[in-house]
């Protein structure tokens, strides 16, 4: 089956979808604490800087997914401190405002005896005895505006609110994957409003089957791909990226629709991702930026997280004018498949399968295997592979590797989010 490229149709598509995930907005929470008591406003912007310093760095109190899910980010901490229990010791809330020294969050920080696990921060030097007398400073101003006004919230609320920590025990508390990628294919983790995201992609043309001589492909030349990413929102990237292959450039926006069990109990996470590209490599007789050389890309990004350690994912994938090169091009439509199994503790299998569904195909449907280390703000992949493709238009179509051949080659990604 034939899928000619219609440039002009597809931008029009693509220019009413990002209207709409522009001006789109889910609703609010209707528990979540609408007014707090600050107390000193001095002190608050104190305390503050002093955990935007040490503790909502590396992806540690930070982000979607912070851990023991609390967010100290600057415009965040304060909901994710008042009057809510500490997950390692649930009879003590972390900011007691009845009884100060009995805070969770004082005692972490000052590493008393009774507290789980260790000091906090994790893996740093402890705070500076200032420090932790400004943060106490804070909590005792936060009792005093307590005695003038309470914080809005009825005794239902309060107890729904109770409701949801006690269930939120047993809730899965990893992300469905800690890369943008699961290999090729894209995954429905975000960079996170305000947050950059560096990726590094290799791939390495000669086969393993090639030997020794080649270090079983590692001596081969490569194909590499850099790009940068920025949260424009929390559900909301943009990506630009520039691969060595076809020189190609591509920008991606992608849209995080909603979360898994957060719109109407949906067992799954739903994500667009549109983009284009532009092959920038001279061929005689055509222009850089002549329509042969343009590309469009729409991809639909399913996730479901049966439980912390086991992911899946769906993509059916459609990108115009894959085989750019010849003059009665087509488009490929592919619905791609993959996973992750977290086999210890942020160390997990990966793999991927996507399957040429119509139009242009490579030698064989694209496939790869392997394995990923999230070490801090960094998330590691090495696999094998059978494609060289890095930007969206060239992994769609396939490899050129055959499995029944036993060709496969050598690829790795590397992320860095800050």
């Amino acid at each position: 089956m034939k899928l000619k490229s219609k440039p002009f149709s597809f931008i029009f598509f693509i220019g009413l979808v990002l209207v709409f995930s522009l001006g789109f907005k889910l609703p609010r929470n209707p528990y979540l604490i609408q007014s707090v008591d600050s107390g000193d406003n001095t002190l608050q912007k104190e305390a503050a800087t002093i955990f935007k310093r040490n503790c909502s760095v590396s992806d540690c109190h930070s982000g979607t997914y912070p851990r023991m899910n609390l967010n100290l980010e600057e415009d965040k901490f304060l909901k994710a401190l008042s009057n809510i229990p500490s997950q390692e010791i649930p009879s003590l809330k972390l900011i007691d405002k009845e009884n100060p020294e009995q805070s969770y969050l004082l005692m972490k920080i000052r590493g008393d005896k009774t507290i789980v696990g260790r000091r906090m921060p994790l893996d740093s030097p402890p705070l500076k005895e200032s420090e932790i007398k400004t943060i106490e400073n804070w909590i005792s101003s936060l009792i005093e505006a307590q005695s003038k006004q309470e914080i809005l919230l009825t005794q239902a609320e309060k107890t729904e609110q109770e409701a949801k920590f006690k269930q939120g025990k047993t809730e899965i508390r990893k992300p469905a994957f800690w890369g943008t990628r699961v290999i090729n294919l894209p995954t429905t983790q975000t960079i996170g409003k305000g947050r950059f995201l560096f990726r590094v992609s290799h791939r390495y043309f000669p086969a393993i089957k090639s030997g020794y001589d080649s270090l079983y492909g590692l001596d081969g030349p490569a194909v590499i791909l850099l790009s940068f990413g920025y949260g424009l929102r929390d559900n909301l990237d943009l990506t630009l990226a520039r691969a060595k292959l076809d020189k190609e450039v591509e920008l991606l926006l992608k849209w995080v629709m909603f979360e898994q069990g957060k719109i109407l109990a949906l067992p799954f996470s739903a994500a667009l991702s549109l983009g284009g590209s532009l092959v920038t490599q001279s061929e005689p007789d055509r222009k850089v930026f002549s329509a042969d050389n343009m590309k469009f890309n729409l991809q639909v990004i399913l996730s479901h997280q049966v439980n912390n350690t086991l992911s899946l994912v769906l993509v059916p994938a459609y990108s115009s004018n894959t085989n750019h090169w010849d003059p009665s091009s087509e488009g490929t439509f592919a619905l791609g498949t993959g996973g992750r199994w977290m086999i210890f503790n942020d160390l997990s299998i990966i793999w991927e399968w996507v399957p040429v569904l119509a139009g242009y195909k490579d030698n064989s449907n694209g496939w790869g295997l392997g394995i990923e280390k999230k070490i801090g703000g960094h998330v590691f992949q090495v696999f094998i592979l059978n494609s060289i493709g890095l930007t969206s238009d060239q992994f769609i179509p396939g490899g050129d590797f055959r499995l029944k051949d036993w060709n496969l080659r050598i690829g790795f990604n590397i992320f860095r989010k800050f």
